[in-house]
């Protein structure tokens, strides 16, 4: 039996996004593969750190192919070797040639006791490819002997292509791949108004000021928030999974690795992402925590995590206590933008963050 569904990731909406199809097909796989043209450091994160391949890959096997003719660079390269090294059953191979045409493959295979899983499209590993440019793929499921022989196929072309094929620990591919400068983001068209390089240029996109509260067991990393601003904002749907990527600023202004976050929803209401900054934090007894969000593009968020004792925070306590029109009782929550909060806080360090590769 066979089955084909069609698949289009729209950029700028929800849609069916790649990555959501590559996580799904982990759960109830044996063992699996995928070849890409391309990766980043923020794609491999996204994909090979999420807590659904983590599971696979814990009791499965994965033989993932890059390709190092355009975008991979020594940051993805770096990723993958540490994937390598906390997933003994991960093996990563690089596609190595000399050749003038380009190694452009983009598809994924995973293969359970029932059937095979094929996903075959234009989606790189990258941010963009997995959920933010237009891309289109498919994805069949094929059981009996039509899946023997689409496996067969795949490890035959493995096998033709050893000789390019290189393990990602070769010295070699970081060699390679520090010719390749740039990112999918560097290859988009930019507003002329508008430089790429910071999130102080993402001018009239909305922002959320939230005080956080505490949670049992110290457990606020995992950070509530109001059905509205859990829906309107981040862009969940109570009674279904989202996934949002999230970066933490520092004080200092460094962007942080991406927090691949699923929504959680419990009985008592609470709408739930968690936030990797809050971890190993304790609540602090005088003052409540502030989470600061700045939506960069779909399911992307830059954010810092504000304590009493930060400098920043009285410019933003200030703002909350300004803005804030609800009950007194309630957690203090205000949507604004970035001109209006940057009025209020010059010295943010999120106005000098740069913004996460795609």
């Amino acid at each position: 039996m066979t089955t084909v569904d069609l698949h289009f990731q729209d950029a700028g909406t929800e849609a069916g996004h790649l990555l959501e199809v590559l996580l799904r097909a982990c759960d109830g796989a044996k063992r699996g593969g995928a070849v890409f043209a391309w990766t980043n450091a923020s794609g491999v994160r996204a994909f090979l750190e999420d807590k659904s391949f983590a599971r696979f890959i814990q009791q499965g096997e994965f033989d993932l192919v890059v390709g190092l003719d355009s975008i991979t660079d020594e940051a993805a390269v770096k990723a993958l070797i540490a994937r390598t090294t906390q997933w003994p059953k991960l093996s990563v191979r690089a596609f190595l040639h000399e050749q003038s045409v380009f190694f452009h493959p983009k598809l994924a295979w995973f293969l359970s006791d029932k059937e095979l899983t094929l996903i075959v499209g234009s989606g790189n590993l990258t941010m963009g490819g997995l959920t933010n440019n237009w891309e289109a793929f498919t994805v069949v499921r094929l059981t009996d002997t039509a899946a023997a022989a689409i496996s067969q196929q795949i490890q035959d072309w493995l096998a033709a292509q050893s000789h390019t094929l290189v393990p990602i620990t070769d010295n070699r591919v970081i060699e390679r791949a520090r010719r390749n400068v740039g990112n999918e983001r560097s290859l988009k068209r930019v507003p002329r108004t508008a430089a790429p390089k910071e999130a102080a240029t993402q001018q009239g996109v909305e922002m959320l000021v939230a005080e956080i509260p505490g949670g049992t067991n110290l457990r606020w990393g995992q950070a509530n928030f109001d059905r509205q601003n859990y829906e309107d904002f981040f862009g969940a749907r109570v009674g279904t999974q989202k996934r949002i990527f999230l970066y933490h600023v520092a004080e200092d202004g460094g962007l942080g690795d991406l927090e691949s976050r699923p929504s959680v929803e419990v009985k008592s209401q609470n709408y739930r992402f968690e936030l990797s900054a809050a971890r190993g934090v304790d609540y602090p007894s005088d003052g409540r925590p502030i989470g600061v969000f700045l939506r960069l593009a779909t399911d992307e968020f830059l954010y810092m995590l504000l304590l009493p004792d930060s400098p920043h925070y009285p410019a933003v306590s200030g703002f909350i206590e300004s803005h804030w029109t609800g009950r007194a009782d309630r957690m203090r929550r205000v949507r604004t933008n970035v001109e209006e909060l940057r009025a209020a806080w010059p010295n943010a360090p999120l106005w000098q963050a740069s913004l996460p590769e795609l």
